[in-house]
């Protein structure tokens, strides 16, 4: 994941509201060290998360500059967070936020207002040279039939959303999130790094000609088998 604030800037407005947190160190250090919810350091933080959460409508989505909390079983099922204790025992007991605060790749926490995504309308491009060159659904249990119906028509506002952001990129080559509203917006979820280890998804292997556009990827349906069919063990 790249980091929010390499992209907010200049392409938030695509995104959902974000609040940024910027931590002391000894904040740091007391999330790392799983440090009690009363100590100075805990209280202080859950201090700023209050005040970030109070100024958003609804329940709140708690990460960090750089991921999310998703390994914390404080964080299951939706990752909602109501209170700032909840967010800060969130944020303490995620191995993930440990690992990027350890070794100072942030220290910076974000707040978004939480919103509920189907994730059937979550899809993933890939961006060389600042230009789409494919696009990969994210729920990948298997085929829908609703996607292969609008096929053309998602790649197609796909395509213009790309003509729009791509020279705000903050890589020339890189992996873009979004999620397609049901009032058929889209909206700007994360940003990833190009190559392993973010996903390829559908594309299967970073390993390709990505000179070629590829178009929209599905799931396709299952084949159906027909006539006699015997099968020996």
């Amino acid at each position: 994941m790249l980091p929010i604030s390499s992209w907010y800037t200049t392409l938030g407005h695509y995104s959902f509201p974000t609040i940024f947190i910027e931590l002391d160190n000894e904040e740091v250090q007391a999330i790392i060290a799983d440090a009690d919810e009363k100590s100075p350091e805990a209280k202080a933080t859950m201090k700023k998360l209050r005040h970030a959460m109070k100024s958003l409508p609804g329940s709140s989505f708690i990460g960090t500059d750089l991921c999310m909390p998703t390994d914390s079983d404080m964080f299951k099922p939706r990752g909602r967070c109501t209170s700032g204790t909840k967010a800060w025992l969130t944020l303490k007991t995620s191995e993930k936020v440990k690992k990027v605060l350890r070794e100072k790749k942030t220290s910076t926490l974000i707040v978004r207002p939480y919103r509920h995504m189907t994730t059937v309308r979550e899809f993933r491009l890939f961006f060389k040279n600042r230009e789409l060159k494919a696009m990969s659904q994210m729920n990948l249990e298997r085929h829908f039939v609703r996607l292969a119906l609008r096929a053309d028509e998602l790649w197609s506002d796909a395509q213009k959303f790309a003509e729009d952001i791509k020279k705000d990129l903050p890589e020339d080559d890189c992996v873009v999130d979004i999620y397609f509203t049901s009032s058929k917006r889209i909206m700007l979820i994360d940003m990833n790094s190009w190559g392993a280890p973010t996903d390829p998804l559908l594309l299967r292997t970073w390993d390709r000609n990505w000179e070629e556009n590829s178009g929209l990827i599905l799931i396709p349906p299952p084949v159906k088998m027909k006539g006699d069919i015997s099968v020996s063990f």
